[in-house]
């Protein structure tokens, strides 16, 4: 029998020595050679050039909003509902969030999800 806690150095599966180099060594470039580029495409369309596109959309920072995705209302409601369940005695959400909600926490052990 083991008489090592479930959380020492030697029963963990990821660790330093096990971790794919690259994910400790890589880099989040804010400022890296393609938000360079698109900083100069946007000097070309400011100056007039013809392009084969009217805007440059930065998606390096994830704003997928300006990339024309719709905000993800239900979820963010869903999830604020579901960390904070007095809200689902308001009127501020619609009904199918309030379902989904009550149905997750429904699920979870205790009737909440831990917050």
């Amino acid at each position: 029998m083991s008489t090592s806690s479930p959380n020492s150095s030697s029963n963990r599966v990821l660790t330093v020595d096990t971790i794919n180099p690259n994910v400790i060594t890589m880099e989040y470039a804010v400022r890296g050679p393609i938000v360079i580029r698109a900083v100069e495409l946007e000097k070309e369309l400011e100056n007039g050039t013809k392009l084969p596109f009217d805007r440059v959309i930065k998606a390096n920072i994830g704003d997928a909003h300006a990339m024309g995705q719709t905000p993800i209302t239900f979820i963010r409601q869903v999830i604020a509902c579901t960390t904070d369940p007095s809200l689902l005695k308001t009127n501020l959400y619609p009904e199918d969030v309030k379902q989904k909600a009550l149905s997750l926490l429904g699920a979870c052990g205790g009737g909440s999800v831990g917050l």
